[in-house]
């Protein structure tokens, strides 16, 4: 019973619903009561009029009874009959009326008998009066028995009418008595159903205001909470079934909600802020800045996709943790760091009087270049930065101020990586340039602005005729613009997969008129990840009737296929197909072991950084021999860049390398002079040999 009661008070609804229920029904018994005692009171008045009414004749009568007493009185003495006879007649008239009244009010004579009633035959007694009193007149006495009869008589209507009077008189004060206990109750039923009807209401009330309200205002406030984004205000627990019922899937709300905020505001792989929580942090960080300066940086990982290739993204994602760790602990608890790109951070920091924000970034640039450990490795990293320094403001542009920021960590790429480098508004202009050139560089092809020239490789051991080939791009504006400047560009455009068909197309268009001649052409990584790359090659191939033997395609070491599977399948397809592979930019430090191991390259290109430095550094000449030596060792050809010299050749001949290429020997030719420049120049390949 009492859990019953309990489950039924729980419920918001069950309270209220029994609440006004129980009010209509008190209202109910109160207007039954009310009409009930009403009825009462009515017919308790109106007997109490009729007793009013009653003891009135009554008095009356009894009035008239003493005045025919008195009138018999004066009878039995007096001589004037007639006067006497007119009284006695009167006052038997008035007795005969009050009996009339009092007989039709039905209070007199009830239970009486016809024989015992005193004034059955008042005519009667009238008479018997006058009789004594005329006997009197004439000097003869009335006989003693009458006169005792009339006297009797009298005193029994006098006995009986103050009967009547008292009868009547207690009557009245008993239909008062009944009219007050009347009224007594009908108060006391109306005060009480009242006192309890109002007792019920206060205590609605007190429920209402004292639990329900404060339920419902507080169920309110997280509401108002959650709609406001305040996902930290844990929803508490209520006792009503309904708001209960609410509750727990608000939490579970809350919970998820502030765990998609979380996703949303943090990075997964880190714990974190991503962008858009930096961009909050850090205009509550320059609001609350006390006049201080502040340094706004980009930090870009050095090559990251190397790490990732070469010991996994899982090694990748906690480098990057160790990197953003080392980062905040330099910066303290005053700065904002969040990660806003799989290999980029983004910081805040206010800066200290005197102190600038390249001050800053070589702190942490040489914080960085510590060895990290990735369990079994040590890996060592670099990072470049992009610095733009700003006023403590809350109006300041966060985007507007992480794309300066991007300008300025682009330039530091572009200076070497590993240093640090301030916004200018010259970068805007260089960048703009840059974007200028992915839009013309759509237009390029069919404005014919691109074409192909060729720079010839000599072999050291043979007469073997080859060529390079190489792209150029003709602005009509900015004149000639270099392959280092629009491959890039292309790149970043998406524009790369269709440049590197076109220049396969047009360099072989060309091969096709060189009989015995070999080939290389440089490939991106882009063109090998591509859907159908190796079919789209063969197809050329076919349709200029060039042998795949013929045909050198260079990688770049950036490729990294140790990791990348289908650059590495797609490589062996074409290898299998009759193609050879060169390791283009080979010795530069950035490819591995393993790497060179991972698939037989037929030939290495050295980087013309090993070769320009020989006959001046004594350590250049081991370490090329050292490049050389790796390379001859897993049977590749090698070919040594940059020869521009002749004090190069001696060198690159006698450290082993078997093809040598360089402006000494020609720069990159039109296609009309290569078939000439190779019947012409004998000098040129005697000095080769």
């Amino acid at each position: 019973m009492k859990w019953g009661l309990a489950r039924f008070f729980a419920s918001l609804e069950n309270r209220l619903v029994g609440a006004l229920c129980l009010i209509a029904a008190l209202s109910v018994v109160l207007q039954v009561v009310t009409q009930r005692e009403a009825f009462a009171l009515r017919q308790e008045s109106a007997a109490l009029i009729t007793m009013s009414a009653v003891a009135e004749s009554a008095d009356q009568f009894a009035v008239a009874v003493g005045k025919l007493r008195m009138a018999t009185n004066r009878g039995l003495v007096a001589s004037n009959a007639a006067s006497t006879s007119d009284e006695l007649t009167d006052s038997a008239i008035a007795i005969g009326d009050r009996l009339a009244r009092l007989r039709s009010s039905g209070a007199a004579f009830s239970g009486v008998p016809e024989a015992d009633n005193p004034f059955s035959d008042l005519d009667r007694h009238v008479a018997a009066i006058l009789e004594v009193q005329a006997s009197a007149a004439t000097g003869v006495p009335a006989s003693k028995g009458l006169i005792a009869r009339i006297e009797r008589r009298n005193n029994a209507m006098a006995h009986f009418a103050d009967n009547l009077v008292t009868q009547a008189r207690e009557n009245r004060e008993a239909a008062q008595k009944r009219l007050i206990a009347s009224i007594g109750r009908w108060q006391m039923l109306v005060l009480g159903t009242g006192l309890v009807t109002i007792l019920v209401v206060l205590l609605v009330l007190f429920d209402i205001l004292r639990n329900i309200l404060p339920a419902i205002r507080r169920m309110h406030g997280y509401l108002q909470g959650l709609a406001e984004g305040d996902l930290d205000l844990e929803i508490g627990t209520f006792r009503l079934k309904e708001l209960k019922a609410l509750s727990g899937p608000l939490e579970t709300f809350r919970k998820n909600a502030k765990a998609v905020k979380n996703l949303a505001f943090s990075d997964p792989a880190t714990g974190l802020p991503n962008r858009r929580a930096f961009q909050e942090d850090v205009v509550k960080l320059l609001t609350a800045g006390g006049g201080r300066r502040f340094a706004c940086m980009l930090i870009d990982i050095d090559r990251f996709k190397h790490i990732n290739d070469d010991y996994g993204h899982a090694a990748g994602d906690k480098l990057v943790r160790m990197i953003g760790l080392r980062v905040k602990g330099v910066l303290g608890s005053d700065g904002i760091i969040a990660r806003v790109g799989g290999d980029e951070f983004a910081l805040a920091m206010p800066l200290a009087p005197g102190v600038d924000g390249e001050a800053l970034a070589d702190r942490l640039v040489n914080a960085v270049r510590e060895p990290f450990s990735l369990g079994e490795y040590s890996v060592v990293v670099t990072v470049s930065l992009g610095i733009v320094d700003l006023p403590a403001s809350a109006d300041i542009d966060i985007d507007g101020t992480l794309r300066k920021a991007d300008m300025a960590l682009y330039a530091s790429k572009k200076n070497g990586r590993n240093c640090a480098t301030s916004f200018s508004p010259s970068m805007a202009e260089e960048r703009a340039i840059d974007r200028a050139l992915e839009k013309d560089l759509e237009s390029a092809f069919e404005k014919q602005q691109l074409r192909m020239v060729y720079q010839p490789i000599h072999s050291v051991e043979d007469d073997t005729r080859e060529v390079e080939a190489l792209v150029r791009w003709k602005h009509p504006e900015l004149g000639e613009v270099p392959p280092s400047t629009f491959i890039p560009a292309a790149e970043r455009s998406g524009l790369m997969v269709r440049l590197g068909e076109w220049i396969i197309q047009r360099a072989l268009q060309d091969f096709a008129r060189w009989p015995g001649m070999d080939m290389s052409i440089n490939l991106s990584p882009l063109q090998l990840q591509h859907d159908g790359f190796s079919t789209f090659l063969l197809d050329c191939c076919n349709r200029y009737h060039i042998a795949p033997s013929r045909l050198f395609l260079e990688v770049t070491e950036s490729l990294s296929i140790e990791r990348n599977t289908r650059a590495l399948l797609t490589l062996n397809m074409l290898r299998n197909l009759g193609f050879r592979i060169a390791l283009d930019d080979f010795g530069t430090g950035y490819s591995s072991l393993s790497m060179v191991k991972s698939f037989k390259f037929d030939r290495m290109k050295l980087d013309r950084s090993l070769v320009m430095d020989l006959g001046q550094d004594p350590a250049s000449v081991a370490v090329l021999e050292a490049a050389v030596t790796m390379a001859r060792h897993v049977g590749a050809e090698v070919v040594a860049e940059g020869i521009s010299d002749a004090h190069l050749i001696g060198a690159t001949k006698s450290a082993g390398c078997t093809h040598l290429q360089g402006y000494f020997y020609s720069r990159p030719i039109e296609a009309d002079e290569v078939f000439g420049y190779f019947e012409n120049n004998w000098e040129r390949r005697a000095e080769v040999a």
